[in-house]
């Protein structure tokens, strides 16, 4: 018997694709691809990664679908979230889709994964109509290929720099000080190393997070590795140039010596000073995602009061949208359901609530855009309550932050376009973690990237 509130979520792919053998399917198979399925009734399938919003227990995502099925004339809708693996999310992914073992619906993906899966056929052309609904001109974007549209914006993105207030003050220096810069390089240049505690600490293990924080340091510096239809267009010149602004960031007198193996989280934690035990271990500053907000406000210790800037120089815009799946027999339901997730500002506010970015404009409760006078941004402190939240508690979103929000989103750059994007992040992160954990040579690394990128960007392997 099928439930209204639909809440059950599979840690696990492999146990949908096992529940997804017993779906009917009917129809001549097309050489090469499983049969076509057919409407047998079932809810639907959303699947997503895991929702970092949610410390324990169930996070918006689940919060905004249940919200879904709490209206009898919707087909109600459950959610799988894939496991949080080194690159398994999008390789698991795009394995079950291939095989047709996996009943999807819709898709929650990376912006940079939707070039990809829309030229392998993994994903449906959608109703023009759905971007249509005031969403930020970059995000909305990300979801088009070779001119039709294929994602809608979920969540959207953008690297900010957090700072500890207590550790600033300790050092003698004001949020005021952190704004102004060129570069975040510029930045850390200017700041005094050796000190008690690590100056920055971000994410350099050798995943996606690295590819973002190259391409942060090389936009910084003009450094553009692509042109505007996703091809390389880089030098060797340009790539030294590039790689030596990352290595001014990455100072080893002034960068914790956790960052060449933190991601999101591993950054959190040692931002917070989890990893030593609490205060008064910490870092001063963290560049990190709109996610951590919330995470900083329920982990900091009584005292350590934080505030956010935007990120000096360039910030990589980042974000989920949702797409249909090509085999999906539930496809009018599905579009219904990204309409209902995407384009609602109540359901859109309720991301930013939960420290999500949302993509929707309204969403903000800013007015009109165009009116923000994005050059009078200035830090943004959070006041904090003694005491640690209850679970699943969100904290009023302090004045301001939606304003540095929205400008940061407006002022990001969108990673490569192309469906070759996978390969391309890999080589650049693989030589870059070399160079770090090596002390290598920039000279040599440059040479080396300049022949893998562009391979890699024509959808031939680098030997």
């Amino acid at each position: 018997m099928m439930t209204r509130r639909g809440t059950v979520r599979a840690r696990v792919l492999p146990a949908l694709l096992a529940l997804s053998v017993v779906a009917g399917c009917s129809g001549a198979p097309d050489p090469g691809r499983p049969p076509a399925r057919v409407d047998d009734g079932r809810p639907l399938v959303v699947v997503s990664g895991a929702d970092l919003t949610s410390r324990e227990g169930e996070g918006v995502r689940q919060a905004l679908i249940d919200a879904w099925n709490a209206d009898e004339d919707n087909r109600p809708a459950r959610l799988v979230e894939l496991p949080r693996t080194e690159g398994g999310q999008h390789s698991e992914l795009i394995a079950a889709l291939q095989s047709g073992s996996a009943d999807f619906d819709v898709l929650n993906l990376d912006t940079t994964w939707v070039p990809e899966f829309a030229e392998a056929g993994l994903i449906r052309p959608l109703d023009d109509t759905l971007l249509e609904a005031g969403f930020l001109a970059q995000a909305a974007q990300a979801g088009r290929w070779r001119e039709r549209a294929y994602a809608v914006p979920f969540n959207t993105d953008v690297g900010l720099l957090y700072y500890r207030q207590d550790l600033l003050t300790a050092l003698g220096r004001e949020p005021g000080e952190l704004l102004g810069h060129e570069t975040l390089g510029e930045l850390i240049a200017q700041w005094p190393g050796g000190q008690e505690h690590p100056l920055y600490i971000t994410q350099l293990r050798p995943y996606e997070g690295l590819t973002v924080n190259v391409l942060e340091a090389f936009w910084s510096v003009g450094v553009e590795l692509t042109d505007e239809r996703g091809r390389y267009r880089g030098s060797e010149q340009e790539l030294r140039r590039g790689l030596s602004e990352l290595l001014r960031i990455a100072d080893g007198s002034k960068l914790s010596e956790r960052a060449r193996e933190a991601d999101e989280t591993g950054a959190l934690r040692e931002f917070t000073g989890e990893l030593d035990g609490g205060d008064p271990s910490g870092v001063v500053l963290m560049r990190n995602w709109p996610y951590a907000y919330q995470h900083l406000d329920a982990t900091l210790p009584d005292g350590a009061d934080f505030g956010v800037v935007p990120l000096p120089g360039a910030a990589a815009l980042g974000g989920q949208s949702l797409a249909v799946s090509a085999d999906s027999a539930r496809a009018a339901d599905a579009e219904r359901l990204i309409r209902f997730l995407t384009a609602e500002p109540d359901s859109q506010r309720r991301l930013l609530e939960a420290g999500f970015a949302p993509a929707l404009r309204d969403a903000y409760g800013i007015g009109d855009p165009r009116e923000l006078d994005c050059a009078a941004v200035t830090a943004v402190a959070v006041p904090r309550a003694p005491g640690e939240p209850a679970e699943g508690a969100v904290r009023e979103v302090p004045p301001g932050y939606p304003e540095l929000l929205w400008c940061a989103l407006e002022e990001a750059r969108a990673r490569p376009a192309s469906p070759y994007y996978p390969a391309f992040s890999r080589e650049l992160r693989r030589e870059v973690a070399q160079l770090l954990a090596e002390n290598g040579s920039v000279e040599g690394t440059a040479e080396r990237l300049h022949q893998k990128l562009a391979l890699a960007l024509e959808g031939r392997l680098s030997p």
